[in-house]
């Protein structure tokens, strides 16, 4: 299991206390709105690709509004940046913030907004799912673009295909595997809304920044087509 220390008041740092594995020479960082979920989620993904925990750094801060999230990636960005400048790492080269759209939907959806407008901003991605993490989960296992009244009613859909899933629930290898999939199915979601016009629920943009993670390993190691 995967060790957690305090990096700052208030913040969570998922990382292991020895590398466990070579490093692939790409650095991410990840800051999350879940506790849970987010973490459980990349931690595992990580493990199955072989990254090394310095390489896909995971931080949940204390707050988890958008522009909290971009405040501690930004905090984050700029305390690597300098400790690469002293030769003590290398600076991110993809830094992500990871956050539903649910609730409340319309004031996330204006948070997240000013958010990506702020110059600091400038190069960090933003993860954001509608209405929440759990419709990437279930991407991994069918494709719909019905709509979703709140996560709740994700996570009924998810039990369909993983009946013991919870907020502490942690991914399998088998269920990992099926990346490529849930990639696909995200980018078709993307593609319906903007044939349609429409408002992106549901949809997520966690398949780029998996995607990213997938090609950061050895070809050996990266997840596959399933048959």
């Amino acid at each position: 299991m995967s060790k957690q220390k305090k990096i700052s008041r208030g913040s969570k740092h998922y990382q292991r206390r020895k590398p466990k594995y070579p490093s692939t020479g790409k650095a991410f960082l990840i800051v999350t709105e879940g506790e849970k979920t987010e973490p459980n989620y990349f931690i595992a993904l990580r493990e199955r690709l072989q990254l090394k925990a310095t390489n896909v750094v995971l931080i949940h801060p204390e707050g988890t509004d958008p522009i909290t999230l971009l405040k501690k990636a930004i905090e984050l960005r700029s305390e690597r940046k300098r400790e690469s400048k002293k030769g003590s790492g290398v600076a991110y080269d993809e830094v992500w913030i990871v956050y539903d759209l649910e609730k409340p939907h319309d004031e996330r959806r204006e948070i997240a907004k000013r958010a990506r407008a702020l110059k600091e901003a400038e190069g960090i991605k933003f993860g954001e799912s509608d209405p929440c993490f759990e419709f990437w989960l279930l991407l991994h296992k069918e494709f719909t673009t019905a709509q979703f009244v709140d996560c709740d009613a994700v996570i009924v859909r998810l039990k369909n295909h993983v009946p013991d899933y919870s907020k502490g629930w942690t991914p399998s290898a088998e269920f990992l595997n099926k990346l490529l999939d849930a990639i696909e199915r995200a980018q078709r979601c993307r593609k319906h809304h903007k044939d349609t016009n429409g408002d992106g629920n549901p949809g997520t943009a966690v398949d780029i920044l998996t995607s990213n993670l997938n090609r950061a390993t050895r070809p050996d190691l990266r997840i596959k087509k399933q048959p």
